[in-house]
């Protein structure tokens, strides 16, 4: 857990089976390019790496869901476990519908939307941290996206 002035305070659910790797994953992150973490469903990756990644130090993590339903879905649970209200330090955008400030630090969105912003930033300079979720799902747009980002590495 940590606290900090910018942030609110980070915590995580024993019951989750990832919440006993979180000093591992943070470490991981700090001295790894690109990780790949895999689990079971349920095990809180969807939820947690999120913070993880704000323990660790990231400030602009781009998460990505596959559907526009999961993607507000996940951004309201995560905004709810950190005490706050949707569009503080976690945002979403999906298309046609946006909930996110100058504060947000996690924006959770469909693939789609950030192969949109490719178009517009074609470096991803905007964030410093980019989750791909359910990337098992092969789709079209996951495929494209991971080739891509290891074109950006």
């Amino acid at each position: 857990m940590t606290t900090t002035a910018e942030l609110p305070r980070i915590a995580f659910d024993d019951a989750l089976p990832i919440s006993a790797h979180v000093e591992e994953i943070a470490e991981a992150l700090r001295a790894h390019q690109v990780l790949v973490v895999a689990g079971e469903t349920g095990s809180g990756k969807t939820t947690q790496l999120p913070k993880i990644c704000l323990l660790a130090g990231r400030r602009h993590i781009g998460h990505t869901q596959p559907r526009r339903i999961a993607a507000r879905s996940v951004a309201a649970r995560m905004a709810e476990e950190l005490g706050e209200e949707l569009g503080g330090t976690v945002g979403f955008q999906v298309r046609f519908s946006s909930q996110r400030s100058r504060q947000t630090r996690v924006k959770v969105m469909t693939d789609g939307i950030l192969l949109a912003e490719i178009s517009h930033d074609r470096d991803l300079r905007r964030y410093d941290t980019i989750i791909i979720d359910e990337a098992h799902e092969r789709s079209l747009n996951i495929d494209f996206l991971l080739g891509y980002l290891k074109q950006l590495l």
